[in-house]
């Protein structure tokens, strides 16, 4: 007789208790079907992720909750999740949407590109931690600009998250990123760790974007 299988825990119980209890600052009564599955997902295997679904689904979120959580007892000491976003704009409105989720967790959350400021720039230089969001012509500039920091930054980098994965696929730009991605992680101490999350609502072929985030294991 097969043994009884044991049951899976709800997705919230995976949560940290910080990032939980934000949720109920919040007043969130359920999570969205995508989130439930982007915690478990994210965190009970050691996958890649594609997070793809309509827009106003909650992606964000399903990519993010289980995110800080896995990294909400390591805030200090490197940049631990890069958000990469195609536009400033985008990064701009994520800024703010993961700082009020990192309110109870001590989790500097941090932006980069033109329009921000030298000190802040300076400041997580010299103070690597939490999350960065970043365009990839900002992490060009941080290879061209900052090289000798790069290591210090990225010690501990554990995830990569890429959002409108489409507009990275099938073209020069996509191509430039997947570059950068590949040196970024090669500075990191653990490469073969750093996982990768795509988020999309218009993903035409999944295979494509499998390969691109993942070459060598799609």
């Amino acid at each position: 007789m097969d043994s009884p299988s044991t049951p899976q825990p709800a997705a919230f119980e995976l949560l940290h208790p910080a990032v939980q209890r934000r949720l109920w600052d919040m007043q969130w009564t359920s999570l969205r079907p995508l989130q439930v599955s982007g915690i478990r997902e994210i965190l009970t295997t050691r996958r890649h992720v594609i997070l793809a679904a309509p827009t106003a689904a909650g992606k964000t979120e399903a990519a993010f909750l289980p995110i800080l959580s896995a990294i909400a007892d390591e805030a200090e000491g490197s940049v631990r999740a890069i958000y990469v976003g195609p536009l400033k704009a985008l990064i701009n409105d994520q800024f703010q949407r993961l700082g009020d989720l990192c309110v109870h967790l001590q989790m500097p959350v941090h932006s980069w590109h033109g329009d921000i400021g030298a000190s802040k720039k300076a400041k997580l230089i010299a103070e690597p931690g939490g999350v960065l969001l970043i365009t990839p012509e900002s992490i060009e500039s941080l290879f061209v600009n900052r090289s000798s920091h790069l290591r210090k930054v990225f010690a501990g980098l554990r995830f990569i998250v890429i959002d409108e994965l489409h507009t990275f696929l099938d073209n020069e730009r996509g191509l430039h990123l997947r570059s950068l991605l590949t040196r970024l992680i090669a500075k990191t101490e653990n490469p073969e760790g750093v996982r990768v999350v795509g988020l999309s609502a218009t993903i035409g072929d999944l295979l494509v974007a499998k390969r691109y985030l993942a070459p060598n294991a799609p």
